[in-house]
């Protein structure tokens, strides 16, 4: 008996201490699921931010990508030799290049070099490079310039030998003459091409 009034009695402090106790852990788990909640929210939110900064990341990705000039391909050789070819061969301008060769100076020729090289700049800067920022423009010009150039070189020497205005046998001044009269048109051609290519 003395044991069971024990027990009723251990049993009504623990239900009233449980009854204080209840409330108090019920606020903090409520205030907790609260909390909980908001974090959840928070997560989504910052998700959602996440996603839209992707997307963003993305278009300005495609807007602001390599601009096609900067890089010489395979491609773009291949259209430089056909540009050359056909500024060269398309009206037998280098037939007249040979008649004109006959009748200008080492230095009219040497002049001819510098200011088709010049035209080449200026014709590929004005066709597609300004829409590249001014700063990286030097950085690919010269390259493309050079490569144009030097293309539009080995094309005319090569149309050059094979029609048989000039062999083995040339000399240095008459090839040097000779190839300057006819490398305008053939710079022209092939940055040309090369430009056109590049608004595929």
């Amino acid at each position: 008996m003395e044991f069971q009034r024990l027990f009723q009695k251990d049993r009504f402090i623990f239900s009233s201490n449980l009854s204080m106790i209840m409330p108090k852990n019920l606020k903090r788990i409520k205030r907790q699921k609260q909390i909980l909640n908001r974090e959840e929210k928070i997560e989504r939110l910052q998700l959602q931010e996440l996603q839209t900064i992707k997307s963003l990341k993305k278009e300005i990705s495609k807007d602001v990508g390599e601009h096609p000039l900067t890089r010489i391909t395979r491609a773009d050789i291949v259209r430089s030799v056909v540009g050359a070819l056909i500024g060269t061969v398309g009206h037998f301008a280098f037939f007249y290049g040979v008649e004109i060769a006959e009748k200008i100076s080492i230095f009219r020729a040497s002049f001819l070099y510098i200011f088709s090289l010049i035209i080449s700049f200026l014709f590929m800067y004005y066709s597609g490079f300004r829409k590249v920022k001014e700063i990286r423009i030097f950085r690919f010009i010269p390259l493309r310039v050079a490569v144009v150039y030097l293309i539009s070189i080995v094309v005319v020497i090569s149309t050059l030998f094979i029609f048989g205005f000039i062999d083995f046998s040339s000399g240095f001044i008459h090839v040097y003459k000779v190839t300057a009269a006819t490398l305008l048109l053939a710079v022209l051609g092939a940055s040309t091409a090369d430009i056109l290519g590049k608004r595929e």
